[in-house]
């Protein structure tokens, strides 16, 4: 099975801004974005199933890649609650540094700890593999995709925060029997 993890385009959020399950648009510069991502993928023999999260930001991606579309939103953005549409800077000290301790365990007030955000994304790769897909697209966040790569390569989670993916980055995995390859990542 093909995999091509897209990551969504560029948004209209300030930069420094927790955004992880808020519904935010994307930038103007979508049309140019999603030119470029079109230009990575191969040409699909046929309609290829497109997984997205519900978030808008990647609709609208998903929507201009296929008709056949599917959500799950066990590949949303992590979530950052009391944080969501606050700017770093606003956070004191004392909240980033205890979060930033055991940021794999710990999560923001009303949020979700990184570990909750890798044990949907791996309880979706293992529903997704079962499946007899022969190519599959999916869009989704920075988080997800770190996530999904983690797993695959059996990374400690720690280590998977040095993986980075751009906006419209598209990645590449190849899954067969019980085992998976990367081609590329982030480009």
């Amino acid at each position: 099975m093909d995999i091509f993890l897209i990551r969504h385009t560029r948004v209209q959020v300030a930069e420094g801004t927790c955004y992880g399950q808020t519904d935010v648009r994307l930038s103007d510069t979508f049309d140019a974005e999603f030119a470029a991502i079109q230009a990575k993928l191969p040409v699909f023999s046929q309609p290829v199933q497109v997984i997205s999260s519900p978030l808008s930001r990647c609709l609208q991606l998903a929507a201009r890649l296929s008709y056949k579309i599917k959500t799950d939103p066990r590949i949303m953005e992590l979530h950052f609650g009391d944080w969501e549409m606050k700017s770093w800077e606003d956070l004191t000290n004392k909240q980033i540094s205890q979060w930033a301790e055991d940021y794999i365990h710990s999560a923001p007030p009303n949020g979700e700890s990184y570990q909750a955000l890798y044990d949907r994304c791996t309880a979706f790769w293992t529903e997704l593999v079962a499946q007899e897909l022969e190519q599959v697209v999916i869009v989704t966040h920075t988080g997800v995709i770190r996530a999904l790569v983690a797993h695959v390569l059996e990374l400690p989670l720690h280590k998977s925060f040095s993986l980075h993916f751009d906006y419209g980055a598209v990645s590449h995995l190849v899954f067969h029997r019980d085992w998976t390859r990367v081609v590329y990542l982030n480009r």
